[in-house]
């Protein structure tokens, strides 16, 4: 009885990993949809400036703390957006030309990008209500 319970617990240990994997494949297919890393000039014209939607554009970099912090609260936002908003991150020690075009003069800077223009912008590191609220002023419901 005891060994029976013993894989039955194995058994269900290993299904709940699996869910739990197959959650976070879900969950990370549908982000890739709306958050992505901007790789070239062209792409950040291509998916932002060319957006038929708000485009969220984070300037950030490797060697920051605060960008850092900023990720998953900025990812979990966008996300509750459901489509109503883009991601793109920018990396500003491999794209300073972007951060420079911008006037990014420090890490982390959200710039709010929507049908080509500037419309909003937001630098340091601020709690996901502020986030929530600064965002929601600017993506109209649907």
């Amino acid at each position: 009885s005891s060994k029976f319970c013993i894989i039955m617990s194995k058994q269900s240990t290993r299904l709940l990993t699996l869910m739990k994997a197959q959650r976070k494949l879900a969950s990370a297919s549908a982000k890739s949809v709306s958050m992505f890393d901007v790789e070239t000039r062209k792409d950040f014209e291509k998916r932002v400036i060319n957006s038929d939607l708000p485009v969220v554009v984070d300037f950030h970099a490797t060697w920051c703390c605060p960008c850092k912090a900023l990720t998953p609260r900025i990812e979990n936002i966008v996300s509750e957006q459901a489509g109503r908003v883009r991601l793109a991150r920018v990396d500003i020690d491999e794209h300073g030309e972007l951060a420079m075009d911008y006037d990014v003069g420090s890490v982390p800077s959200l710039v709010v990008i929507n049908n080509g223009k500037v419309v909003n912008r937001m630098t340091g590191l601020q709690t996901s209500e502020y986030i929530r609220d600064w965002l929601q002023s600017i993506v109209s419901p649907k």
